[in-house]
C-alpha cells in the first residue's frame, strides 16, 4: 500500500516530535495525538481511495461482534469479581493493600470529566483498532502465518504507542488473533473497549487493584 510508508514516516519523524516539543503542557494533545493522528490518516486513505471500509476489517458484523462482546465483557466482569477475592481472603487486608482503597483519581492524574471518560472507553478503541490492526499491523503482517504475526503485532502495538507494558502487548496479540479468527476488525474494537472499561473500573471504582496489576498496565 503506497500511502502506508508517508503515514508511518510522518508519524514517528515528524509528528511525533513536534507534539513533545510544541504541546507538552496540553494533556489532552499529548496523552491522545496518537489516535488523533490515527483518525487523520485513516480519513485521508479512505478519501483517496487508497484503502475502503472493508479492506479495514469492517465486515462480517454479525459474527465479529458476537465473538467481541463475549470476549470484550471478560476484562470487565473480571475487575469486581478479583477486588471480591482479595475482600474474601483477606489479601486486601496486607501491607500490599493497605490504604490503597482510599486511592483518589485526580491525586493519580485521572481527570473526572465526561470526555476523559468516554474519549479512551468508545473513541480510542475505535480509532487505534481500525488504524493499527486493520491498516498497518494487516499489510505488514499479511505474508506471516497466524503465530508468527501475533507475536509480532504485540511489539507493533507496543511501538506504535510508546508503552511497552504487558497490557498493550497482550492487547496487540489478542487483536491481530481476533482479526485472524473473524476477518474483521470489530472483535478487536469490543476487546480493547473491554480492557478499557476495565481500567476505569479499576481507577474509579476499585482503586486497590492497582496495587496487583500495576506490573501489567
Amino acid at each position: 500500500m503506497n500511502i502506508l510508508t508517508p503515514i508511518l514516516v510522518i508519524y514517528f519523524a515528524v509528528v511525533f516530535p513536534t507534539i513533545h516539543l510544541v504541546f507538552p503542557g496540553n494533556r489532552f494533545i499529548y496523552e491522545y495525538w496518537p489516535t488523533l493522528y490515527f483518525s487523520l490518516a485513516l480519513t485521508i486513505a479512505i478519501l483517496s481511495k487508497q484503502v475502503s471500509a472493508q479492506q479495514l476489517g469492517l465486515k462480517d458484523f454479525r459474527k465479529s461482534v458476537t465473538i467481541g462482546l463475549l470476549l470484550g465483557t471478560l476484562p470487565a466482569i473480571s475487575v469486581p469479581l478479583l477486588d471480591s477475592l482479595l475482600v474474601s481472603t483477606g489479601l486486601s487486608q496486607s501491607e500490599l493493600f493497605t490504604g490503597a482503597d482510599m486511592r483518589s483519581p485526580d491525586e493519580m492524574g485521572f481527570n473526572r470529566s465526561l470526555t476523559s471518560k468516554l474519549f479512551p472507553v468508545i473513541i480510542v478503541p475505535f480509532i487505534n483498532q481500525l488504524f493499527l490492526t486493520g491498516l498497518v499491523i494487516k499489510n505488514l503482517l499479511k505474508t506471516q502465518n497466524t503465530g508468527q504475526a501475533i507475536i509480532s503485532s504485540g511489539l507493533l502495538f507496543c511501538l506504535f504507542q510508546f508503552d511497552f507494558s504487558l497490557g498493550n502487548l497482550f492487547l496487540g496479540m489478542v487483536a491481530t488473533g481476533l482479526l485472524r479468527l473473524s476477518g474483521s476488525v470489530l472483535a478487536p474494537v469490543l476487546i480493547h473497549a473491554g480492557f478499557a472499561i476495565a481500567e476505569y473500573l479499576i481507577v474509579f471504582h476499585y482503586p486497590r487493584l492497582i496495587s496487583a496489576l500495576v506490573f501489567i498496565v
